[in-house]
């Protein structure tokens, strides 16, 4: 496990830092800017690096099991069918599979939970079925699987085998409107959330796209800004990624926030390991205590989900790493 020496309760005290797992890493143990997080049926979790242009190798989806143990990768930087740059998202369907957004490729590709490429679909354009700049993925109770069509500020629904069946939106800030949406999130009974990134708000709609209402963080909070990754649990409660205010926002099924988690880093397996082989590297880091506790803290958070058994996982994307609370 890894060496924590102390578990901190978030804002309101609804949940408690567990865990974290990373290392900036091109390869192997570590994640180099995780964008998504998917918990799979084999009880693993997938996290998703989007790396930089000069670090292709760094494109990957990493497996690791909730602890921290290193399972295994799969990458494929390229525009060939089965290969992706820009990823933007992962997301389990029904039938078990790893499905990921591309916003270079403007497409979905699918894969096996160990990264045997399937099918692929999707092209740059503003018709129906057609993408420009996929980011969020979310699959419905009835199998049919979300896309936040990001810059044609609109959502999109396909089947599980590509199969466009319905849009809804368009660019604005009124209601049922988007500024470059991002995530996309939906409840146990078909309600879909999206959170509209310019526009800084979540907007909840119905299982057919129907506008029902927004949330803007300040119901109990200061506001979002600049929303992105987002999750529903079981009981109904909405996490939201706050990119750019560098926290998670928890609210309630009315809106209402009622906790925020801030990050409270420790020090992951990964880094002990590559610590303890670099000894005068620790010491310089010893050294360099001013800014200790900001280090903790999360820098630009993208994505967040949440098990059955309530441990929520956080995506600190500039921190290379996945922090991991356990709700209370």
């Amino acid at each position: 496990m890894t060496t924590v020496v102390e578990h901190p309760l978030s804002a309101a005290g609804l949940h408690q830092y567990h865990n974290v797992i990373g290392l900036l890493s091109a390869s192997g143990p570590g994640f180099s800017g995780p964008v998504s997080v998917a918990l799979g049926s084999d009880g693993l979790l997938h996290v998703a690096s989007r790396a930089n242009p000069n670090q292709p190798e760094g494109v990957r989806v990493t497996r690791c099991t909730f602890d921290g143990d290193y399972v295994g990768e799969f990458n494929g930087w390229g525009e060939a069918p089965g290969q992706f740059i820009w990823v933007t998202a992962i997301a389990f369907g029904p039938d078990g599979n790893l499905y990921l957004s591309d916003e270079n490729t403007h497409r979905i590709s699918v894969f096996t939970p160990e990264g045997e490429f399937l099918r692929c679909w999707g092209e740059l354009g503003d018709g129906p079925g057609q993408l420009n700049r996929p980011s969020g993925l979310a699959f419905a109770p009835d199998g049919t699987l979300l896309v936040t069509d990001s810059l044609n500020n609109r959502m999109q629904r396909f089947a599980a085998d590509g199969t466009a069946l319905a849009t809804w939106g368009e660019a604005g800030d009124g209601s049922g409107q988007f500024n470059m949406p991002w995530g996309v999130a939906v409840d146990a009974t078909g309600q879909v959330y999206v959170a509209d990134w310019r526009n800084d708000r979540v907007q909840k709609f119905d299982s057919a796209g129907g506008y029902i209402t927004e949330f803007d963080g300040k119901d109990g909070g200061d506001g979002f800004a600049r929303p992105n990754g987002l999750t529903v649990d079981g009981d109904g409660r909405i996490y939201v990624c706050d990119w750019q205010n560098d926290r998670v926002q928890v609210l309630d099924a009315s809106g209402k926030v009622i906790d925020t988690l801030i990050g409270h880093s420790g020090t992951s397996r990964w880094a002990r390991t590559f610590l303890n082989a670099n000894p005068d590297i620790e010491e310089k880091l010893n050294l360099a205590t001013q800014n200790i506790e900001l280090k903790r803290r999360f820098y630009r958070p993208t994505a967040v989900a949440v098990s059955d058994d309530g441990l929520v996982f956080v995506a600190d994307c500039y921190r290379h790493r996945v922090q991991i609370y356990r709700r209370l």
